[in-house]
């Protein structure tokens, strides 16, 4: 019984931490907000960052990308 409420807890924390993440990715994503942080990174941190971020993005999406490409 114990175990059933952990595994409900770590995927409670999981939707949690996704939900989380997908609200700071619509926010950074809008144009006033990308405007702002260019201003106060500068140009050459924003761009280093920026290009860091979907390297991530990337990375973490090429299964996805496989899979979709082996499928008819």
């Amino acid at each position: 019984m114990f175990g059933f409420f952990r595994k409900l807890k770590k995927i409670v924390v999981g939707v949690i931490l996704c939900a989380v993440g997908y609200g700071l990715y619509k926010l950074l994503n809008t144009a006033k907000t990308q405007e702002s942080l260019f201003d106060i990174l500068g140009e050459d941190n924003y761009l280093n960052i920026l290009d860091k971020v979907r390297l991530v993005g990337d990375l973490l999406g090429w299964p996805v990308e496989f899979i979709r490409a082996l499928l008819p």
